[in-house]
């Protein structure tokens, strides 16, 4: 019974941390802000996560769990590559738009280097995605005649594109008048797909002089 009201206060806290992160577009919220929401004691954030370090590590790594599950459910489809790219592509967007948050706090914990965190966020999301992408890319290789790409250096070119919008959305709005609205999201997808399409696209030799 004690485990159990322990697992119903953690899942609590994770919730009201993650209500709160979106709402803020950040992971900018006190301890008390986050029990408060989650009608809980302070002291249950020492007990469930042994700090306020812990809970935000457990939240990021329920997150990027999650967008590995959706890469294994994508794997499963066994769907032409073009379409397969497409969609995780547009799987990658939105999930910046349902996580908000996830950016900056994984960045904060790289820039940390603790290598306990770096370890975490590899196995919950790096390992699996470049792997994903190493089978993707081979795949698009036999079948539409794909250019070779390292599948590690794609990994990094793919979630770069698909994350600077939400990163730097301050950017975006003072400097370009632009709003985060779904309309724009869904032109993000759409540009974002077409540059990387074109990227593993194999290259038509130019004109001999």
């Amino acid at each position: 019974m004690a485990r159990r009201g322990a697992d119903i206060t953690r899942e609590k806290l994770l919730s009201a941390a993650h209500d709160l992160f979106v709402e803020r577009a950040t992971h900018t919220a006190t301890v008390s802000e986050i029990c408060d929401r989650a009608d809980v004691n302070v002291a249950m954030v020492k007990y469930c996560f042994g700090s306020k370090d812990g809970l935000l590590d457990a939240l990021l790594e329920r997150v990027l769990r999650g967008l590995s599950s959706e890469i294994d459910r994508l794997s499963a489809l066994h769907l032409d590559p073009e379409e397969a790219l497409h969609r995780h592509v547009a799987e990658i967007v939105r999930n910046y738009v349902r996580y908000p948050y996830v950016n900056r706090l994984m960045n904060e914990r790289l820039q940390r280097a603790e290598p306990g965190a770096v370890d975490r966020i590899s196995a919950s999301f790096a390992i699996p995605a470049r792997d994903f992408y190493a089978t993707l890319l081979a795949e698009g290789r036999r079948r539409s005649g794909w250019r070779e790409i390292d599948p590690t250096l794609f990994f990094f070119s793919v979630v770069g594109i698909c994350e600077f919008l939400f990163a730097a959305g301050p950017l975006l709005e003072r400097s370009f008048q632009a709003t985060m609205d779904p309309d724009l999201v869904e032109r993000y997808i759409e540009h974002a797909t077409a540059l990387v399409s074109a990227g593993v696209a194999q290259r038509v030799p130019g004109p001999t002089r």
